[in-house]
């Protein structure tokens, strides 16, 4: 289970006990978060519906009354407290967010450091753990890969590798769980790239100064899912 799949059954069940779910949300804190602040949604919901009739007083009293009874109103109140609610709720998930390309970037700038020229290459053994843990591998040698590390992005975990070229270093973090989108190219505060759709989600390809695109078929072509 990806973490889409996740986030549209807790949606709508934040309390479910499906076993893929809880499965996934015990190896992803973004996806444990969501579930849990679903569940206080939910329980901010039920706690304004259900509201009893004052103590003392039966349905026939209520309805003799000639002006509103006051569960009645409380109802009321409460029904005018869900749509609010639901109504902020609606408001915050079709909030525009960053750019796929914006994300990838502030991403990249936080591991800077990363994007150096140099002729050291991640250990083999490192690189294979790295690529494991989101199930797939890149072929041995087909990349010269100075950096490797499983980051958080969107949500979800991936590899973020930096592969070494003639020019210099281009960074490429491999998105499994992302949307199905067409090819795009990134020329964006100074940084330049391209999102390429995979097999499994996409791939993104960063640099400065620097082709990108052999790195993006390269890496691509070198992916192998499990």
């Amino acid at each position: 289970m990806n973490c889409e799949e996740l986030r549209t059954i807790v949606g709508a069940e934040p309390n479910t006990t499906n076993p893929d779910v809880l499965a996934h949300i015990a190896s992803c804190p973004d996806c444990a978060r969501y579930r849990e602040e679903m569940q206080a949604m939910d329980r901010l919901i039920y706690r304004a519906l259900a509201v009893d009739a004052p103590a003392g007083q039966d349905a026939a009293q209520l309805l003799s009354r000639k002006r509103a009874p006051a569960p009645r109103l409380w109802r009321m109140a409460a029904s005018v407290l869900v749509t609010v609610l639901v109504g902020a709720m609606s408001l915050w998930l079709l909030t525009p967010r960053e750019s796929f390309a914006q994300e990838a970037i502030a991403h990249m700038k936080h591991e800077q450091f990363s994007m150096v020229r140099t002729s050291e290459t991640v250990d083999a053994a490192r690189l294979e753990q790295i690529m494991s843990a989101a199930r797939m591998r890149l072929k041995p040698g087909a990349a010269r890969v100075s950096y490797a590390q499983y980051c958080e992005f969107r949500g979800q975990r991936i590899p973020h590798l930096v592969v070494q070229t003639g020019q210099g270093p281009v960074t490429v973090l491999v998105v499994p769980h992302a949307p199905t989108q067409k090819q795009e190219r990134i020329d964006e505060e100074g940084f330049e790239g391209m999102i390429v759709p995979a097999p499994r989600g996409v791939i993104v390809v960063l640099g400065k100064e620097v082709p990108v695109d052999d790195v993006a078929w390269t890496v691509l072509s070198a992916l192998e899912y499990r």
